[in-house]
């Protein structure tokens, strides 16, 4: 005869069943606090979400789908990944917004952010589960490491450049998949497949083949590294993918104009373009 104290355990080994299969089928619903921190901004930082706009402080935690920081003009900022796993260093003129803060039942941590223009490079450590994985999101593409030193310059057109120092990245656009090793670099424009890699130039070369002003206006036209961002007289530009450029803005008074060229890796070079 089946004692009360014999259904209630079946009853508890069902639900302990249950409970075990459920896991099973979705292993990513764990309950944990992910979080990207601000260790340090200069200049006008911003943090968005939905309605909500304000400052960035030092200590300020990401920890939300949609959470979104703006760096702008001559600003930057620092942000920690959790557990140590690395730091994400956001220049100026940048848009960066959480897409993915999880945690799997392994252990696994999966971290997803979408860059929708400017620049960040990223300096992680190995990662520890082989299922974990970091991923820098941009109109182009996806650029996805383990555990790597690399940035990503993405322009306003979404054409992205990807350089890595060390480690590798897989950069991944139109089902096609292109490995970028260190000391590599390449180019990814949306619609596109990602460009081969081709050895890393660091070139902030900004090569001008004509200056020219016309009244209140000068016409610029020249060439950079096309993986590079361009600002001329705080605008930023879309370059071909061979790299060549065409603007006409306003001459200043001192008929110097300023322009700054960024690699993927984050180095910068400032010129001032004196006008006949």
């Amino acid at each position: 005869m089946k004692t009360w104290w014999t259904y209630h355990l079946i009853f508890v080994l069902v639900g302990l069943v249950s409970t075990l299969h459920a896991s099973a089928a979705d292993p990513l619903k764990v309950k944990v606090n992910r979080y990207l921190e601000v260790r340090r901004s200069i200049g006008q930082v911003i943090y968005s979400r939905g309605q909500t706009v304000k400052p960035v402080t030092s200590g300020m935690r990401l920890q939300s789908v949609g959470d979104t920081i703006i760096t702008k003009q001559g600003s930057s900022a620092v942000l920690a990944m959790d557990i140590g796993t690395g730091f994400i260093n956001i220049s100026e003129n940048t848009t960066v917004t959480v897409h993915k803060l999880d945690k799997g039942s392994r252990g696994e941590r999966i971290t997803e952010l979408q860059v929708k223009s400017g620049q960040v490079r990223l300096q992680i450590r190995r990662l520890t589960h082989d299922t974990s994985r970091v991923e820098i999101r941009t109109p182009a593409g996806v650029a996805g490491v383990r555990g790597t030193d690399f940035g990503v310059s993405v322009q306003d057109d979404g054409k992205t450049g990807v350089g890595t120092k060390e480690g590798a990245v897989a950069t991944s656009a139109q089902g096609q998949t292109v490995l970028v090793n260190a000391g590599f670099q390449n180019l990814t424009i949306p619609g596109e497949p990602p460009s081969p890699a081709v050895p890393l130039r660091e070139d902030t070369r900004l090569n001008i083949s004509q200056l020219l002003a016309n009244g209140s206006q000068v016409k610029i036209v020249g060439t950079v590294d096309p993986v590079n961002l361009l600002m001329i007289a705080q605008q930023p530009l879309n370059i071909d993918p061979s790299g060549r450029f065409d603007i006409t803005v306003p001459l200043p008074q001192n008929r110097k104009v300023e322009a700054v060229v960024i690699t993927p890796l984050g180095k910068q070079q400032l010129y001032q373009l004196a006008v006949p």
